[in-house]
Order: structure tokens, then C-alpha cells, then sequence
């Protein structure tokens, strides 16, 4: 009996995820399993049963660690150990908790049980990395702001002189064709400034009227520069209240209302349809188009990936600010192909305000 619970127990320690070594009293090892190997990055022939861990230079932190468990008599928990391997190699950072075994109130030997910590280590520098790309983020928002402001004087001056030579057809087609490259470079200043900024949300009670109207608003100039049709559907008395972040959503439903409305910018006629409908827990904005529907050199999900595209002269950002948006709504979107002809981009934002809600890799986010 009590060897076949030996042999189960081996088997056990044999599976462990986390490295075990155990030696004698005389610091010669008894039991090493695969993970100890995996986590020391030993093709090191010294880690084999029968090598002795205080003839070996590498693995003095162990020694060390058996000499203090003597003195000391008493088991030691998350002790931090650096293993090194050579001058061209990183340390490797050990978490280790180890305990005398005894026998008859003999020690015969002891136990370590440790796991690699150098990953959380490499996770830790890239978290201090990604501050820093927040930083560099907020800067970039700020630049883009001072650059959006003599954009906003270029626009005005090209306006007032369209006005004041009305007359003179040559120079107004010139003056029109720095209108569109302003509100080119508008549109690129939005996306940046969008894309650079953490998407943190403050969610208030809105009315999905609103909402629509205010993304309307913000699309009105590509509305009259296309001359498109937008289709309104009717709200359900139901879906009238929405609680988000208004700016936020805004700005999302814009975009794939621009979105629709690019698409379609070398057909004589461009149709845009924004409806709203309930799905489960889920108030869902529907924005239809009669372009060519989705790019088949480029997979669904790629879409809300940053710098896709496949618009002549687009970011690939708009989309994926849009799904950041939503994320942050915890809510999801999906996109497909319309028939007979254009595509459907449907976003679901939670009737109710989510608190406290678990972030979710993009991935996961898609209906």
C-alpha cells in the first residue's frame, strides 16, 4: 500500500507545473521532475538524480537556501533567487519556498518547490512600457489640438474667399479642392486624437435621439459634399433611453456613418440607413450601405485592427476606434454583407450601465 502511494505521489510531482527538487542530507539530489529543468533552463547535466548541489556553481542559490534551513530549522515561503547561466544570458528569477524533510525528528533531506518568476518580471517592464506610450499618447493629443487649430483658420479664410470671389469659377473649383483636403486632414486629426487617447467613458442618461442627431451633425458636411441619403428608421419607444458616454458613442456612430458614406463616394447615388432594434440585453445601432460591401482580400475581424484598410487614402483607424468605443461600453460589434448589395455594421451597446465589469480581450468582444 504504501508503495503504490509512492508511486502516486511521484507521479504527481512528476506533473507539476512547478519545479521540484529534492535532496539528502548531504545536499545530493534524490527527485528532480520536468518543470525544475524547464524553469532552471537546464540542458545543465549536473540537475540529474544522483549530482550534488554543492558541487555545482550554478546552483549555489540552492545550497545557500539548505545552509539557512539548518540554521535556521524553520520552513522558508516566496524567497525570491536569481539563477545565473553565463555572461550572454539573462538571470533567471526564481519565486522558491522550501522546507526540511525529517524522519524520526532527523532531517534527512530537504524539499524546494519554486516557478518561474522572470515572465512576470517581462510583464511588469511592459506595463512600465505601456505607461509610457500613455504618456506619449496624451502628448500626442495635445499636439494634435494645437494642429487643428490653424486648420481651423485655413478653413475659415478658404470660406470667406470663396464668398468674396463667387463670381470667378476658376478660383472657387481651387478654393473647393483645399476644403476637401482640410476636411481630409480633419478627419486624419480626429482618428489620431481618438486612437492616442485611453477610451475611459462616463456613462449619463441620454436619449438615442440625440445621439443620432449629434453624429448626424458632425457627418453633415460629408452629407452635403455627396449629396447622400440618409435613412432614418423609427426609434422604439422602448430603445428611446441609452445610458453612455454621449461623446463617446457620438463620435463611434459617426464614424461608421462616414464609414458608409466613403465607401460608396465614386457611385452617382449613396445611400446611408441608421435604424435601431433590440437584441437580448442590448440596444443595437444598424448602419447600412449600398457600396460594395466588405473587402474579401481582408478578413472580417482584421477590419477593427489598426492601419487595416482598404479605402483609397484611409488610416484603418476610424473602425478601430470604434470598436475601442464599444469595448469600453462593454458591448460588441459585428459587420457582414448586405443584400443584394453593401454592408451591415451592427453595434450593441447593454441596455443597462455595466459596473465594475471584467475587462475582455478584443477578440472576444465580437457578437
Amino acid at each position: 500500500m504504501n508503495n503504490s502511494i509512492s508511486q502516486i505521489a511521484l507521479r504527481v510531482i512528476q506533473n507539476l507545473e512547478s519545479g521540484v527538487l529534492v535532496i539528502d542530507k548531504e545536499g545530493t539530489i534524490l527527485i528532480v521532475n520536468p518543470a525544475a529543468s524547464k524553469h532552471l533552463k537546464s540542458g545543465y547535466k549536473m540537475l540529474l538524480p544522483g549530482e550534488n548541489i554543492f558541487q555545482h556553481k550554478e546552483l549555489t542559490p540552492f545550497a545557500d537556501i539548505y545552509k539557512e534551513l539548518l540554521n535556521k530549522k524553520e520552513p522558508i515561503s516566496r524567497r525570491k533567487i536569481s539563477i545565473e547561466f553565463g555572461k550572454d544570458e539573462d538571470e533567471n528569477i526564481l519565486g522558491l519556498t522550501s522546507s526540511l524533510i525529517k524522519k524520526n525528528n532527523k532531517i534527512i533531506g530537504a524539499v524546494f518547490l519554486f516557478t518561474d518568476l522572470t515572465q512576470i518580471k517581462k510583464l511588469q517592464r511592459e506595463s512600465e512600457i505601456n505607461k509610457q506610450l500613455a504618456q506619449i499618447g496624451e502628448l500626442t493629443a495635445g499636439i494634435i489640438h494645437e494642429f487643428r487649430n490653424p486648420l481651423g483658420i485655413i478653413s475659415g479664410m478658404t470660406e470667406l474667399l470663396m464668398q468674396r470671389n463667387s463670381e470667378r469659377p476658376e478660383i472657387i473649383n481651387d478654393l473647393k479642392l483645399i476644403l476637401r483636403e482640410i476636411d481630409q486632414l480633419n478627419m486624419l486629426v480626429n482618428q489620431f486624437l481618438g486612437f492616442a487617447k485611453p477610451q475611459e467613458i462616463q456613462i449619463q442618461k441620454q436619449t438615442t435621439e440625440s445621439i443620432i442627431n449629434k453624429s448626424l451633425e458632425i457627418c453633415s458636411h460629408l452629407i452635403d459634399k455627396y449629396s447622400a441619403n440618409i435613412e432614418l428608421g423609427s426609434i422604439p419607444k422602448s430603445l428611446q433611453i441609452i445610458y453612455a458616454d454621449p461623446d463617446k458613442l457620438t463620435t463611434a456612430i459617426a464614424n461608421l456613418i462616414r464609414n458608409a458614406i466613403e465607401v460608396q463616394g465614386e457611385q452617382k447615388k449613396i445611400w446611408v440607413r441608421l435604424s435601431l432594434h433590440r437584441e437580448g440585453k442590448s440596444i443595437v445601432f444598424c448602419i447600412e450601405d449600398n457600396g460594395p460591401g466588405l473587402p474579401e482580400k481582408i478578413k472580417k475581424n482584421d477590419l477593427f485592427k489598426p492601419f487595416v484598410s482598404s479605402k483609397k487614402g484611409g488610416t484603418g483607424l476610424g473602425l478601430s476606434i470604434v470598436q475601442r468605443i464599444v469595448i469600453a461600453h462593454h458591448g460588441w460589434i459585428n459587420c457582414s454583407n448586405r443584400e443584394p448589395r453593401g454592408a451591415i455594421f451592427e453595434m450593441g451597446i447593454p441596455l443597462k450601465p455595466v459596473i465594475d465589469f471584467p475587462e475582455t480581450k478584443v477578440e472576444n468582444m465580437q457578437k
